[in-house]
């Protein structure tokens, strides 16, 4: 669909259908835009969060870590250079890797771990893909974060008891193309 007379376009509104989010060990390279605009990718070692809940969806949120530089003459500024770099999901199923992810451990043969509630310290390479109605794709790539927060969703009966894990998204050396996530359109 083309834009209207007044410049608006239907089929550029992004409605997410589909997606995943995974994670890979921390050093895992992060595809080149050539390879990240092949449908058929695949990402060494990413595994795959499982289902999300309807409104756990990946949400990327990005902001100045610090006050822009301002100069003598006004109106001119120029940010910090840095960024904060988040990004949260919901998980809905409680599976192994989601224990694994949100305790930093891997549970024993008889599915039990012992949980640190302070967290854990474990990088990984973050991937987000989402496939919109109108055929566009977002693929977005962390190559160092960590869990910054974990918490379980209040038990409602009849309600999935979701697991909201917020990402702190680093800086990386081996990803100097961006301070923040990257994005490629498929």
């Amino acid at each position: 669909m083309a834009a209207d007379a007044e410049g608006n376009d239907l089929g550029a509104v992004a409605l997410p259908l589909t997606g995943h989010v995974g994670i890979a060990p921390s050093g895992t390279t992060v595809p080149t835009s050539s390879e990240g605009a092949n449908p058929a990718l695949t990402i060494p070692g990413l595994r795959k969060l499982g289902l999300l809940t309807t409104d756990g969806g990946p949400d990327w949120t990005t902001e100045p870590s610090g006050d822009p530089i301002e100069f003598w003459q006004d109106g001119y500024s120029i940010p910090s250079g840095l960024a904060n770099a988040t990004l949260a999901v919901v998980l809905a199923q409680t599976d192994p890797l989601s224990r694994e992810l949100t305790s930093g451990k891997v549970p024993d043969a008889n599915g039990m771990i012992d949980v640190d509630a302070g967290g854990h310290t474990n990088r990984y390479f973050l991937w987000t893909e989402e496939v919109f109605k109108n055929g566009a794709t977002r693929r977005r790539a962390a190559p160092n974060a960590g869990v910054q927060t974990v918490k379980v969703q209040k038990s409602e009966r009849g309600t999935v008891n979701g697991i909201e894990i917020t990402f702190k998204v680093d800086r990386s050396p081996s990803h100097r193309r961006s301070t923040t996530p990257t994005s490629v359109s498929g």
